[in-house]
Parts: C-alpha cells; sequence; structure tokens
C-alpha cells in the first residue's frame, strides 16, 4: 500500500472529508488533495506529517493514537516505522556492536566510504532506504557468523536473531529491528563519557577510603612456587599475586595481560571487592600498572571493561595497551608480573575450568617473565596516552602535531575554546575572579598559544563545533567556567552568563571567518565537565576540565570509529 491509499483509507473509515481533515490538522486543504492523489508526499520526520497523523487521530475520536497513525503512515513512505533519527541511532548501535568502520560497511554496499560518513552523520539520507537496509542486514549477518560477533548481535537484536535458523533469517531480523525497534539501544561511547564527564576522583577516594589503605608490610607465607586449577583456584592465584606485589620491596612496573573471559570472576562480588583492594593498594604503594588490555571483542563489550577501569585510569598511574592483531581463538593466557613475583595461566578457550595457572617467587623464574612481559609489552600499542600534570608536555607536543595533521575535525564542547577569546574579555574575567597578576599573565600567555593552534587548526581543516544552547537562567543554575583543561588547572574561573555570551559571539565571528567550518549552538548539556576533539580517522582527544584535570589521546581505530559515529546526547 503506498501512502496516498493509506491515507485514503483513513479518511474512509472515519467518513470525514478532506476539508474536515485540513481544519482537524491544520494543513491547507490544496495539501490534503495532493496527497491524496500522490503528487505530493511529506517528510516522514516533518511537521506536516505530525500534523497529519494528529490531526487523523482528533477525528477518530480515540479509535487511532496519534503514533500509531504517524507511524503507519510513515512505513508507507520510507519503508521503516520508526522515525529516520531513531532508525539512524539503531544503525549506529549496529555498526558498534559489529565491531565495523565506514570503509568496511562501504565495500560491502559497494558505496563511497564519504557517503556512508554522509548518512551516518544526518548529511544524506539512502537514496532507497529498504534496498539500504537489506545491504546492511546481509552485511551484518556475514560480519556477524565470521567474526565472532554473534554473541553481540544476539544481546542487540534479542530472540529473532537468537532463534533464526539460516542466515536469510538472520539477515531479516536484522533488518526488522533496524526498521522497528524503538527501545533505546546502549552507546557504549555514550555510557563510557557520561561515567568519565561525572567522575569524581575525590568522591571515589571517600567512597572506597583510599586514603585510610594501609599498605601492609609483614609477609604473607606463599611457597616459592604453586599451582592453581580451575576457575576459584584462579581466582585464588589472582589474589594471591596482588597480595605479594603489594608486599613486594621493589618499585618495578607492575605488567599485566590476560585474554581469559571473565565473566565467572566478574561475577564474584566478593572477588571484585577483593581484587579492586589489591589494585588499589598497588596505586597506593606508587607502583605504575601497564595493563594490555584484550581489545579484539566487540566494542560494546570492550568499552564495558574499560569503564570499570576509569577510577584506575583517573590517578595517572596506569598505562593501557592493546594488540594490533587478534590473538590466538584456540589458547587463552595469562601473564602478570610485579618485582619479585610472577603469574602465568593457559588454558583452551571455553574451558577455563581445566586451566593451569601458576604464581613463582624464584627469582629466575621472575627475571625470564619480566623479560617476557617486557617483550609482550614491545609489540603492543597504546590503547590510550593519559596525559596528567606530570607529564603535561606530552600534551602539547600532541596537539602541536594534532594542528599540523590534515583531516575533518568535530569538536563538542561544554564552553567556547579559550583560543578565540578576546584578550579584553579573558582580562575582565580573570580580575572579576580576583586571580594575582602572576596566574592572570600565564593564563593570558597560555590562551595566546591556544590561539595559535585554533587559528591554524581552523585555516587547515574542515571544523564543525558543537555547542549546547544555554539560556540565562540555566546558567545561573549551573554557572560555567573558562576551558584551561590544557592548563591543568583544578580551580575552576567561573563566567558570568553576559561573560560566556561574548566569548560564545567571538566563537561565531571566528568560525564565520572560514569556510569551511561551522558552528551548531542546539539542545541542552551533553556534558558539562569535557571538550571531546575528534580528528576523522585519525584520533581522538577526550579532555575532562576537573575532579581532576585529565586527557585521554586515543588512537585505536575501532573506538576512533565509534567516536566518529558518536551522537552526542543534545536533545530540545
Amino acid at each position: 500500500m503506498s501512502f496516498c491509499d493509506q491515507l485514503n483509507q483513513y479518511i474512509d473509515d472515519l467518513g470525514c472529508s478532506a476539508k474536515d481533515l485540513a481544519s482537524a490538522s491544520g494543513i491547507s486543504p490544496a495539501a490534503i488533495s495532493r496527497y491524496r492523489t500522490g503528487e505530493r508526499t511529506p517528510d516522514p520526520d516533518s511537521k506536516q506529517m505530525r500534523m497529519l497523523a494528529e490531526g487523523i487521530a482528533k477525528l477518530s475520536s480515540g479509535r487511532f493514537s496519534e503514533d500509531a497513525v504517524h507511524d503507519s503512515l510513515a512505513v508507507e513512505i520510507s519503508g521503516i516505522a520508526v522515525d529516520y533519527d531513531t532508525y539512524l541511532a539503531n544503525l549506529k548501535s549496529l555498526l558498534s556492536a559489529l565491531s565495523t568502520n565506514n570503509n568496511e560497511l562501504a565495500r560491502a554496499l559497494n558505496f563511497d566510504p564519504s557517503y556512508i560518513s554522509r548518512i551516518l552523520g544526518g548529511q544524506r539520507r539512502p537514496a532507497d532506504l529498504q534496498a539500504f537496509t537489506q545491504g546492511v542486514a546481509q552485511f551484518a549477518t556475514r560480519k556477524g557468523t565470521s567474526n565472532g560477533s554473534s554473541e553481540s548481535l544476539r544481546t542487540l537484536i534479542g530472540s529473532p536473531w537468537a532463534d533464526a535458523k539460516s542466515d536469510e533469517e538472520r539477515a531479516q531480523a536484522v533488518a526488522t529491528w533496524l526498521e522497528t525497534n524503538y527501545a533505546p539501544t546502549h552507546n557504549p561511547i555514550g555510557s563510557f563519557l557520561e561515567k568519565l564527564d561525572t567522575f569524581n576522583l575525590n568522591d571515589f577516594i571517600r567512597a572506597i577510603r583510599f586514603d585510610e589503605i594501609k599498605v601492609p608490610t609483614t609477609p604473607i607465607q606463599l611457597p616459592t612456587t604453586k599451582t592453581y586449577t580451575g576457575i576459584h583456584e584462579m581466582m585464588d592465584c589472582e589474589l594471591d599475586f596482588l597480595k605479594a606485589a603489594v608486599l613486594s620491596k621493589s618499585s618495578a612496573d607492575v605488567i599485566m595481560y590476560s585474554d581469559m573471559p571473565i565473566e565467572e570472576m566478574a561475577g564474584d562480588e566478593d572477588f571484585s571487592k577483593k581484587w579492586m583492594l589489591g589494585i588499589a593498594m598497588l596505586l597506593k604503594k606508587g607502583l605504575r600498572l601497564r595493563i594490555v588490555h584484550d581489545t579484539n571483542r566487540p566494542l560494546f563489550e570492550m568499552m564495558i571493561g574499560l569503564e570499570g577501569w576509569i577510577p584506575m585510569y583517573m590517578t595517572g598511574q596506569i598505562e593501557p595497551y592493546y594488540f594490533n592483531s587478534a590473538q590466538n581463538d584456540v589458547f587463552c593466557h595469562l601473564l602478570k608480573v610485579a618485582g619479585s613475583v610472577a603469574m602465568q595461566g593457559e588454558a583452551i578457550a571455553g574451558h577455563q575450568a581445566e586451566g593451569r595457572y601458576t604464581l613463582t617467587k624464584n627469582r629466575d623464574e621472575v627475571r625470564y617473565y619480566r623479560k617476557r612481559a617486557e617483550r609482550m609489552i614491545g609489540r603492543a600499542r597504546p590503547l590510550m596516552r593519559i596525559v596528567t600534570a606530570s607529564n603535561a608536555e606530552e600534551l602539547v607536543a600532541f596537539q602541536r602535531s594534532s594542528a599540523e595533521t590534515a583531516a575533518r575535525r568535530r569538536v563538542i564542547m561544554s564552553v567556547p575554546p579559550i583560543g578565540c577569546i578576546p584578550h579584553d574579555l579573558l582580562e575582565q574575567i580573570l580580575r572579576r575572579n580576583g586571580l594575582p597578576a602572576s596566574e592572570r599573565e600565564a593564563i593570558a600567555a597560555f590562551a595566546q598559544e591556544q590561539s595559535d593552534l585554533f587559528e591554524s587548526a581552523l585555516s587547515q581543516n574542515e571544523v564543525r563545533f558543537e555547542l549546547p544552547s544555554i539560556g540565562r537562567e540555566e546558567f545561573e543554575g549551573h554557572p560555567a567556567s573558562l576551558g584551561l583543561s590544557a592548563l591543568f588547572r583544578e580551580e575552576a574561573v567561573p563566567y558570568t552568563y553576559d561573560e560566556y555570551a561574548q566569548h560564545l559571539e567571538a566563537l561565531r565571528e571566528a568560525v564565520g571567518r572560514h569556510e569551511n567550518c561551522s558552528l551548531v549552538v542546539d539542545g541542552s548539556m551533553p556534558f558539562r565537565n569535557m571538550q571531546i576533539t575528534i580528528c576523522k580517522g585519525k584520533h581522538v582527544l577526550v579532555s575532562k576540565n576537573a575532579d581532576p584535570v585529565i586527557h585521554f589521546i586515543i588512537e585505536h581505530p575501532a573506538m576512533v570509529a565509534a567516536f566518529e559515529r558518536f551522537a552526542a546526547p543534545i536533545t530540545d
């Protein structure tokens, strides 16, 4: 049935005239006439479509709901039951679950990668949405059944995927889910950023009583070498390793790697608490932890795992790594080394209960495993470079290098960038906040340096800035402060509303001077404490402005691609 046929069916069922519908909907009789003949079709997401559905629902006296009418008409136009924004959100969630990227999807559909990017960015719609959906569904089915993402699709789509008996049925399950899913899906990047934005290190320290933790010095009695078998003994081995590492007199880095499934361990609340306490003690002792994360799994699983590490990342004592290639999917391995103790284990994938795990304090053995662990780190890549005040020069070097990198950029901010603030306005804000001359001079010099980087990026690249639309009342309830995270200043320097408005206007003027740049000011504030700079196909810089000030430089391809697809939760 076509859109005009469905519309005429409603008019016949209601026994009303086109004039009655025009009056009830607020749409002109001429437009209603064109809709009925098929001469014109409204956009599924348009105001006219909503008005039409509202008018039909009103005339039905309760027989039809506005949403049901809207969906039935929309599906005849676009081939999907959900609105296009929801369809797009579903598509992004599907691609995240598959841990794929735009180029791979483009090759599968025989499209130009830039066209896929514009579709995912909301700038274009597929000319034939139904054909596009079927193509995506077939691609997802092939990808899901060949790279181990089947479980991710089962989680995302549910029983239609799990119960499907053939690839044809699986593809249909994917297509139906894309076209009909109204339920909000887990956004792994959004969830990670939300937790990062709201995390307060001081609150966390108080919650776990970190300041009260006493690093024990009394030695524990462990044999020089001990073997553990099975999941529960593996947990004992993990805890014994942490105890021995905490009690060691060595200040050597702790290196940790495991591709063992952790579901059962994570589900043991008592073990999880003890394990986290052991990690906290290592950090309290002042040790650096070099962790090789297992990233060869679906993105949403990887991001959920990384969320649990956020409190530890905030200490600045964690170096996260990953392997660029997939590891052996038959054997699972575990290797952890501290100053005077090492732990290693192996198992056949899926049979961890039969695995063997060894803890050793033998000096020669520990020396061997230390060298092996360091060789392992040498083969790994940084998952994130975590920059705090202690290694601030790394951020400066990165910013300069990034400014010279030719790539499209998307910058999601809570406040305008300090690089575009007028000198007089900055001086006014600093004086009003009572900052001494030395601090004012330091911030002014920092702002000038950021201005040079800002202009360099805008003059050479396509840049899209995204900022929330903040009214005076909302601002008074949640005052904004200057974005000084790159200066590693913990004390906030708040604006007045008028000062904020002037800074925003300065950003508008700066963007207006460059044809390849744009500014979107819309919706409510997605994050109050962060700025995210996405350099397409290259890297992402996530900067947290306070509690504590910290920066994450991300170059992992799957994570960068997921950030590119990320839709900030800005709502009207």
